[in-house]
């Protein structure tokens, strides 16, 4: 049996999905059914919401990859960029949604351009980007993108500086003709990551943020040959959804969710395509995840344990518990997991006590990533995550929110409270119910395996029956530690 290098970074991939080899993304990449539409080339527009660590920006790299290999023969124009790229081209001011959308087109627009003028050597400055001017746009409206544009460099190319010419070949403009024979029928691919970045739940950032939605849409529909695909975090867009004309885009919206057994196919494949890259002519790298998906963990992993119960377990399970479906927090956990393993020279695999040593550390980790993902919903949150401390693991409705009182509200008075979600705080329901949809707390079945998570019941913690306790809320596994629960 061949013996696997726990420590290698490559055994468990990269966390960020943006920053992995396309190569090695596509190979151990595990599909959703959900991700049609985001393929799609006859879908114009479509965006993926999900909060951090789901996967947005690992779609984003699977489409990028499709289209630059898959779709070689039509030979797309792929423009990846992140939102701080678009908003580095431009200044963005005041919170009129309409002058934003307008000012987003334009903003959009010369990024394309700019790709058309690099792909030309024509190196275009801010004062060759005339051509995508609020007016202008209007007027090449239902045009290919490309043809469009390139009409519009063209026309504006006489009117430049004698200090720009300079920096123009002499042939611009047969360049710019040919190409544009050559490209009108092409299609662009568009696909924007991190938009929300750095969303602050305000008045400003929500307007410029919603505006971006509203221009895509609106710039997506009125040229041809231009497919838009864009990233949101769940919690930015429910923070959104109060904005004129955001309805019109919840057609376009796809969630990304990901059942356990995806999650295990995701963590088994990694380790597949590892041992087919390093041990290609092992008896192992001709496993088939299919077929052999506990034979490829059980290289790594050590089974069985006793878990929640079952004495018979995977150390999967687990894992799967910890990571509370996050592929990047898997990953993560995996990888501290490993290097802790192979502190013990002699040691082959990682085992049960590996994962709870780290435990802490991990949960400091999750904590963390929680306040920078949700702090813009509660100025407080880790007031808020520390008034469940040294507390259980288990409570009732009634039990959660004397907790809350006791560790959090005592001698507070309402109006000093910071607003929950964009809202008022009103009592202390509010605060009980958003850590339900933060994921820190879950509805734990009777069986005590089975939980039903925010994005399964939205409306749960509110029900006559929560109040009535007959819910049994469970705090999630991954932070019990960390906030020394037992």
């Amino acid at each position: 049996m061949i013996s696997i290098n726990l420590r290698d970074k490559k055994l468990f991939g990269n966390e960020a999905g943006e920053d992995e080899d396309l190569e090695h993304l596509n190979a151990y990449y595990i599909e959703n059914n959900d991700f049609d539409d985001f393929y799609d080339p006859s879908e114009k527009l479509s965006i993926v919401s999900a909060r951090k660590g789901m996967g947005k920006s690992a779609l984003l790299s699977r489409l990028d990859y499709k289209l630059k290999n898959e779709d070689a023969y039509n030979s797309p124009i792929v423009i990846r960029v992140k939102g701080n790229d678009l908003l580095g081209l431009g200044s963005f001011t005041g919170s009129d949604h309409s002058y934003l959308e307008n000012y987003w087109k334009q903003i959009i627009c010369k990024r394309i351009a700019m790709e058309i003028g690099a792909r030309i050597g024509l190196a275009l400055t801010d004062d060759t980007m005339s051509m995508v001017e609020l007016a202008e746009l209007d007027g090449i409206k239902s045009k290919n993108i490309i043809g469009a544009l390139t009409s519009r460099m063209l026309g504006k190319i006489p009117l430049l500086g004698i200090e720009v010419k300079k920096s123009i070949p002499a042939n611009v403009e047969h360049l710019l003709k040919r190409y544009q024979e050559l490209e009108e029928r092409r299609q662009v691919w568009l696909l924007i990551d991190d938009i929300d970045a750095k969303f602050q739940n305000n008045t400003e950032s929500q307007a410029k943020v919603g505006a971006f939605f509203s221009a895509i849409r609106s710039l997506a529909h009125d040229y041809k040959g231009l497919n838009v695909r864009a990233t949101v975090r769940s919690d930015v867009w429910s923070c959104l959804r109060h904005l004129e004309d955001l309805d019109k885009l919840q057609q376009y919206i796809i969630g990304i969710v990901w059942t356990k057994r995806q999650m295990r196919d995701m963590l088994a494949q990694k380790i597949l395509v590892y041992i087919v890259n390093n041990h290609p002519q092992s008896a192992e790298a001709k496993f088939k995840l299919a077929t052999d998906y506990n034979k490829i963990l059980d290289m790594v992993f050590t089974s069985p344990i006793e878990w929640r119960n079952n004495k018979d377990a995977k150390l999967f399970d687990a894992i799967a518990a910890f990571s509370n479906r996050r592929p990047r927090w898997m990953g993560q956990l995996c990888r501290m997991a490993a290097k802790k393993a192979k502190e013990n020279p002699y040691t082959k695999k990682i085992t049960l006590d590996h994962i709870n040593y780290i435990l802490s550390d991990f949960g400091a980790n999750r904590r963390d990533d929680l306040i920078k993902e949700h702090v813009h919903q509660f100025d407080e949150l880790n007031h808020l995550i520390d008034a469940l401390r040294a507390t259980k693991r288990e409570f009732s409705c009634s039990e959660l929110e004397e907790t809350l009182e006791l560790n959090y509200l005592r001698g507070r008075v309402k109006d000093s409270i910071p607003a929950v979600d964009g809202k008022p705080y009103a009592g202390v329901e509010d605060l009980a119910d958003f850590i339900y949809k933060l994921g820190l707390i879950s509805h734990i079945h009777l069986d005590g395996v089975e939980f039903t998570h925010f994005t399964d019941d939205p409306d749960l913690y509110r029900s006559l029956e929560n109040r009535r306790d007959n819910v049994k809320w469970s705090l999630h596994p991954s932070y019990r530690k960390f906030l020394n629960i037992h």
